[in-house]
């Protein structure tokens, strides 16, 4: 995920997060219980301002925001842990929250040259596919923005793995006990499961046998008083190739008349 432009973003960035931190804003509940799944109303996020009643990120795209909110809710607790972030693009929010937190950030991404490859503590090649690390290695694992894109090709890559490889390979290098986390905008872009929302689908990739306490989160999908969030012009979806399982209609209408929003999946590993 990239870093704010802006240099009032950039001082929220760079400044602002450790003071939010250390005042415990997340140590309340913050969503629903509905049907076994955890809503996060923006009401009730940590972020929202309730006397503004705005959002309390001050850049990027509401689904930027959540992924900002959701981001410091699920990693502000990593103190003396290594995480590793898969596919951290060209700049991490994440490293930032993990290192005010006092953990160890590794970074793996596909679209930079194999020669650079990572270490512990450090950023370079890799996927979810392909973890250049050895068992048991890190204590969480997590993704923003990324779990939609696994299955797509990636340069050098003829053959990209599947959602089954990527989630076997993760399980490997997290230790037992180890904590995965995942977000991925559902009504937006990559595999076709999330631009249906098709939740059942997603959450029957974890295998049961691999995975333990498979959460599903969603933030923004109950949005009011925030506008709804209408899918991008540049990413509605055109191709008859991606979607091979659900009615395009469908998929139009979602897209047009619904409201993009973040799922956040977390697993712990046996």
């Amino acid at each position: 995920m990239r870093g704010p432009k802006s240099s009032l973003a950039r001082t929220w960035y760079r400044l602002g997060t450790r003071r939010r931190l250390a005042r415990n804003e997340f140590g309340a509940r913050y969503w629903d219980d509905v049907d076994g799944q955890r809503v996060v109303a923006c009401r009730r996020c940590p972020k929202f301002d309730a006397k503004r009643s705005e959002c309390g990120v001050p850049f990027g795209s509401p689904l930027r925001k959540c992924v900002v909110a959701a981001t410091e809710a699920h990693l502000r607790d990593t103190r003396g842990l290594r995480v590793l972030e898969i596919g951290y693009s060209r700049r991490s929010y994440g490293k930032r929250i993990i290192e005010i937190s006092g953990g160890s950030w590794t970074g793996v991404e596909p679209m930079i040259a194999r020669s650079q490859m990572p270490h512990i503590g450090s950023g370079g090649y890799g996927h979810a596919g392909e973890i250049p690390f050895p068992n048991d290695t890190f204590d969480r694992v997590f993704g923003n923005q990324a779990f939609e894109h696994w299955e797509e090709p990636w340069p050098g890559v003829s053959s990209p793995p599947s959602y089954r490889d990527c989630l076997v390979e993760i399980h490997r290098v997290l230790k037992p006990g180890g904590r995965l986390y995942l977000d991925a905008p559902i009504h937006l872009h990559g595999h076709e499961m999330f631009i249906a929302g098709d939740l059942t689908r997603i959450l029957a990739l974890f295998d049961p046998t691999l995975w333990a306490d498979v959460t599903a989160e969603r933030w923004r999908y109950d949005y009011a008083p925030l506008a709804r969030y209408p899918t991008p012009a540049s990413d509605v979806y055109r191709s008859g190739d991606a979607i091979k399982s659900y009615d395009p209609a469908m998929i139009a209408d979602r897209q047009t008349n619904g409201s993009v929003w973040l799922l956040v999946v977390l697993a712990v590993r046996r």
